[in-house]
């Protein structure tokens, strides 16, 4: 990924998927990933894991 995708693909976090996200707990979040993920075949090995970390790590700076 170039750093303006990396760019792109961390607004596009923070516009659709933070805004929910602060309101779930981490479990919550780690399993509707895992569900996404169990569903759909096109997705590269490690992205969920990838994706919850970007999630965590902008839930927890933007509310601390």
């Amino acid at each position: 990924m170039t750093i303006e995708e990396q760019q792109i693909f961390i607004d596009k976090i923070k516009e659709t998927i933070l805004p929910i996200a602060i309101y779930l707990d981490d479990d919550s979040i780690k399993k509707i990933i895992k569900d996404v993920e169990d569903t759909n075949e096109n997705l590269p090995k490690g992205f969920a894991n990838m994706l919850y970390e970007q999630i965590i790590i902008m839930k927890y700076n933007r509310l601390g």
